[in-house]
């Protein structure tokens, strides 16, 4: 039998998502996964774009957060993503180093569902806006005691 020919047919359940992390700081980048960590959730982390957006990976993302770093990771690079990438949910994350980033010219480049994110928190809020069914959710019991 010839097991590289055979293909895994799991579902992957409908709640659980994958978030590809794009920065070229690995300290940053892992410290970004470490805060948006979350059962429902796997994190990848790629230094560059290209890497996370190959056609050959085995795990397509779900999100893709982008990192802004000067002379690393650029808005142009955004430009160049081809056009069924397009159709992903991106977060860009602004940093002290890249401030500026005109999004509805990405918009009008194709991308359908990006976004722009000025700190980590903002990034959480965007995930839980494009993916609300990965919501976490603390449900507590009312207490019952009365004093």
């Amino acid at each position: 039998m010839d097991i590289s020919n055979q293909k895994s047919k799991q579902k992957r359940d409908p709640d659980f998502k994958s978030v590809f992390i794009v920065d070229p700081i690995k300290g940053e980048r892992l410290h970004l996964a470490k805060l948006l960590k979350q059962e429902k959730f796997l994190m990848m982390t790629f230094e560059h774009i290209g890497d996370c957006l190959k056609q050959n990976n085995a795990i397509k993302p779900d999100l893709v957060i982008f990192v802004l770093r000067k002379d690393k990771n650029e808005p142009n690079q955004l430009k160049n993503i081809k056009k069924y990438f397009k159709n992903l949910h991106f977060i860009i994350l602004m940093t002290s180093e890249v401030s500026e980033l005109n999004i509805d010219e990405l918009k009008e480049s194709g991308f359908t569902s990006i976004y722009k994110a000025n700190n980590q928190d903002m990034v959480k809020n965007f995930i839980y806006t494009v993916m609300p069914e990965c919501q976490v959710t603390h449900a507590e019991e009312p207490s019952l005691e009365t004093k």
